[in-house]
């Protein structure tokens, strides 16, 4: 079941107020080599595709934020202050996006020698504005929705990045595997209207995929708060296991929780 979108609430042309990133030549609209779907219990299709369009790109930089903001030091802020750090956070994160796929003419600081590639979560909905009825209208900010040209409307519903490279740009930890093909996961993001529905699980396997077809990597890491229990969990049961740990000292030193970094083959089950 679906029910139409109310278009002076997400009126056609969402992309209104967006960053300079976006704004600039249009990326690729081609459909991405890899892109798979998953089906829930509730006939509700996702497909997990690796991107470089501008409005996936921006899409996925407000998913992420929005989701950051559910969580972590902003879940007990009031409504305007989550709303100011998402909006200034979707901007900066989408430039970003942008420089670490090498879209602006410049690399981010510390990427220079990694290559990252982008994974959405994408749930299309109908010619007329319909969304699932699951989806609670109310709750699904414009700013995630991607109208690329020549497709159908669609809500970016997760995103991560894949960073092929020795290590990820501002973590300690590094794993000790297969040097020279190893790659990172990272800003693993659902929507919060939409988890526990497999979408981060499928957006991984998708990444694992591209990981090992398209770049030949043997290992593929991410790292966890060790305090994240709901995001150890999904790593373990898609077949992550730790590799290292920082020390509780960490907390003192660099002001934060420690991490854990987790590890999988590319070519296990």
């Amino acid at each position: 079941m679906s029910a139409a979108l109310d278009a002076r609430t997400f009126p056609r042309n969402h992309r209104d107020g967006r960053s300079r990133a976006s704004s600039g030549p249009r990326c690729s609209t081609s459909v991405p080599r890899a892109s798979s779907s998953l089906r829930s219990a509730r006939d509700e299709v996702f497909t997990f595709e690796q991107t470089t369009h501008s409005d996936d790109i921006f899409a996925a930089a407000a998913c992420r934020s929005i989701a950051f903001a559910s969580s972590g030091a902003y879940a007990d802020r009031s409504d305007f202050a989550r709303r100011a750090k998402v909006a200034m956070k979707t901007e900066a994160e989408s430039e970003s996006l942008m420089k670490k796929l090498r879209l602006l003419g410049a690399c981010e600081v510390g990427y220079e020698s990694v290559v990252t590639s982008l994974i959405v979560a994408r749930r299309e909905i109908g010619q007329n504005g319909e969304i699932p009825m699951w989806f609670d209208a109310r709750s699904l900010d414009p700013r995630c929705m991607s109208s690329r040209e020549g497709f159908v409307m669609s809500i970016v519903a997760g995103s991560l990045d894949l960073n092929v490279g020795e290590r990820l740009p501002a973590e300690e930890l590094a794993g000790a595997l297969s040097p020279g093909k190893r790659a990172y996961l990272s800003n693993v993001s659902v929507l919060p209207p939409v988890r526990r529905r497999g979408i981060a699980f499928g957006m991984i396997n998708r990444a694992l995929d591209v990981a090992r077809d398209e770049f030949g990597v043997e290992t593929v890491y991410v790292h966890a708060e060790a305090s994240n229990s709901r995001a150890i969990a999904l790593y373990e049961k898609i077949g992550f296991e730790m590799e290292t740990r920082e020390p509780d000292g960490v907390i003192v030193t660099h002001g934060r929780p420690p991490r854990v970094l987790f590890r999988r083959g590319t070519r296990t089950s």
